[in-house]
Formats: C-alpha cells, sequence, structure tokens
C-alpha cells in the first residue's frame, strides 16, 4: 500500500473528536490559506454545510457578518511584491460575499496586509504598510541585521478606516504614536517590516486593538487621537495572534509562544487576560504543553455556554474547549494544498492545510439554509 507522504494528512484529518453533551455545538467557518478561494462551513458533526467560492485566494481569512453575508479577506495575485514573504501575507482585495458567493461590495487597497473587519459604523477597519522615512527607520531596533526590504527599506504599519467606495476617514500610523525603542523586533524577525500588525478589531468603547507579532505586543488605539490606552508586551506574550476584547472587558488571545524567552521549548497557550495589567484571568494548555503549538496564525473565540474554540491555524487543528481544559470537539481541515513554487520562506513549502482564523458560529445565524 502506498504510504501518504503528507505527515499531517497521515495522522488523519476531518472530525476527530465529539463530545455533544459538553460542546457548544454550531457551525465551523474556516478557510485554507493555501485555497483557490474557498470558504468552507462544516456542521459539528464535520459534514459539509455551504461553500462560498471566490476567483481570489484567500489574502487570510473570512468571517460571518450580522445579516449572514460573509467578509471575505482576499488576495490581489496582480499587486506589488515587497519582499518574499509579503506575497504570503499580503491581502488587497476586501469583499462582502452573498451566501451564493455573488459579491455585494468590494475595495482593495495595494498595501493591505494581514487583518482587517467590519466597524459597527460600516466601514472597514484594515492593516496596511507604507515605507518609512529613512530617519524614522533607522530607529527600528532588534531583527536580523540586513534584513531590511530591498533599497534598505523597512516598511512600517498603518491603520485606516475606510469606507466601501474605498475613501479613507481615519489613519494611524504605528511610527507616530509609538517609540521604536520601546518596541524593538523580535531578534528572530527581519527588519523589512515593524512591527507587523497582525490583528485589529474594534472594542465595546470604540477604541481599537491591535496586535504586533514581531514585536509581541499589543495595544488599544484611542480613536479620537491616536493614545495607546493600554499596552501587553513581551513579559507576558509571544508572537500573538487575534487579540480582542470579550463582553467582560478582557482580552482573548492566541499566545503562539515560538520565541518565548523564559523556556527552550516551543509551545502555545490562550490567554485571557486583563488588559489594565496583563494578569492572567484563564488560559489553556495541553498536558504537556508542547502537544498543542502553532509557530504562527491562528486564533481563539469564547463562546456563548463559556467554552473557547481555538484555531492552531498552521496545522489545521480546529477544538473546543471547556473551561477546566478538557477537549469537547476536535476537527482537522481535510483541505490540503500547496502555495506553490517561490512564494515566502521554508514553511510555505508543501501542501498544507493551515488557517488564519477559524470561527464557530450557531446555526441561526445562517437563516438562508
Amino acid at each position: 500500500m502506498t504510504v501518504d507522504q503528507n505527515t499531517l494528512r497521515r495522522r488523519g484529518v476531518g472530525l476527530i473528536a465529539h463530545d455533544p453533551e459538553r460542546s457548544y455545538g454550531g457551525h465551523t467557518l474556516y478557510t485554507p490559506i493555501t485555497s483557490a478561494g474557498e470558504i468552507h462551513l462544516v456542521d459539528i458533526e464535520g459534514r459539509p454545510v455551504h461553500t462560498w467560492t471566490s476567483p481570489h485566494p484567500p489574502g487570510r481569512q473570512a468571517q460571518l457578518l450580522p445579516g449572514g453575508t460573509l467578509f471575505y479577506a482576499a488576495k490581489d495575485t496582480g499587486g506589488p511584491t515587497l519582499f518574499p514573504i509579503w506575497d504570503v501575507y499580503h491581502g488587497g482585495i476586501l469583499q462582502e460575499l452573498a451566501p451564493d458567493s455573488t459579491v455585494l461590495r468590494e475595495v482593495r487597497h495595494p498595501f493591505h496586509h494581514h487583518d482587517a473587519s467590519v466597524l459597527r459604523n460600516g466601514n472597514l477597519v484594515v492593516t496596511v504598510v507604507e515605507p518609512l522615512d529613512p530617519a524614522d527607520a533607522a530607529r527600528v531596533r532588534g531583527g536580523v541585521p540586513g534584513s531590511e526590504a530591498p533599497g534598505g527599506v523597512i516598511y512600517g504599519d498603518v491603520v485606516y478606516e475606510l469606507t466601501w467606495e474605498g475613501e479613507e476617514v481615519w489613519r494611524w500610523a504605528a511610527i507616530e504614536h509609538l517609540d521604536p525603542e520601546e518596541f524593538p523586533l523580535d531578534p528572530h524577525f527581519a527588519r523589512e517590516h515593524w512591527p507587523m500588525a497582525n490583528t485589529v478589531n474594534e472594542s465595546a468603547d470604540g477604541s481599537l486593538v491591535v496586535g504586533f507579532r514581531s514585536a509581541s505586543t499589543t495595544v488599544a488605539v484611542d480613536r479620537a487621537d491616536g493614545s495607546v490606552l493600554w499596552r501587553i508586551g513581551p513579559d507576558v506574550l509571544a508572537q500573538q495572534h487575534h487579540p480582542h476584547e470579550l463582553a467582560s472587558g478582557n482580552i482573548l488571545v492566541f499566545d503562539n509562544g515560538t520565541y518565548r524567552d523564559t523556556t527552550s521549548v516551543p509551545y502555545s497557550r490562550v490567554l485571557e487576560l486583563d488588559p489594565r495589567t496583563g494578569e492572567r484571568v484563564w488560559s489553556y494548555e495541553d498536558n504537556p504543553p508542547q502537544n498543542f503549538y502553532s509557530p504562527y496564525m491562528s486564533s481563539a473565540q469564547r463562546l456563548p455556554n463559556g467554552n473557547t474554540f481555538i484555531a492552531e491555524g498552521s496545522f489545521g487543528r480546529l477544538f473546543e474547549v471547556t473551561p477546566s481544559g478538557d477537549v469537547v470537539w476536535e476537527f482537522v481541515v481535510p483541505q490540503f494544498r500547496s502555495f506553490g513554487e517561490g512564494v515566502g520562506l521554508e514553511s510555505s513549502a508543501g501542501a498544507q492545510n493551515s488557517v488564519f482564523r477559524a470561527y464557530r458560529y450557531s446555526p441561526d445565524r445562517f437563516p438562508w439554509l
């Protein structure tokens, strides 16, 4: 018998475990990073429920909007390549899709990357890059020496609020509000992109939570004056993803832990933190901790019954845990595909089932099903 040479696929895909008495239930939405443009919805038994299709591959992910339509951050494959890994994590096309995949609205930005979300006022908030002035670039600390983008350029993160017509109505540049001395790059990361925003979303008070992977820092930004309301840094976090506010006001975040200073063993965890103090309110780790690890991407979502839905993104493993940390549902993304030759770094080689984020929704969020 021929042996499947893909390690993850050989271990098993689809529904792995389900405890219906303790699981929240619902439908799971995920977008394989290497997808050609397919966004998948499966039920609690792991059975396909619906698929959206786009002519554009994902920039990162898709999520459900309140009316049952889909917000899709797609990749503009015709845009400029700023540096090698840019082709992996840039987006550029932001769409609202109907259930039949019809594009209802679309806006484009050539320098969009990683994250975008829809604000309560209906506008979009997006992360983009702009080249830093050489004097500002010289202030950036850390990173791999000599690893700037071609021409010695360092791209800095900027957050835009955009209308669906593409009008910029608000702008926040990291270099104007963060001191590079206080937000150095981890020494393992390239200096081409500072401080590498991978998350932006709105809190109840209208402020924005912004996460910076390469600086292992999450901040809240006051939209009135751009000031930083609070900061959780590398003394707590390590290359984190998807920090966002819970109803309690605490922050839920996937802490990847690739280069955590306090241990030689990389492992991931999910943290619920008091944003004002950085103190841990709740956490999930595996036992032993290295059994749960995603070096990049990933997300966590608090469910209405108190469980937490987690995407161990690098390996396409989606699972649900109780407050006490028991796994009550597990599913491994079965769609494997390659990015193609010459894209990004070594982590982009070969067929993979990785996801940037995944979401769990109650079935009543899909009235058209």
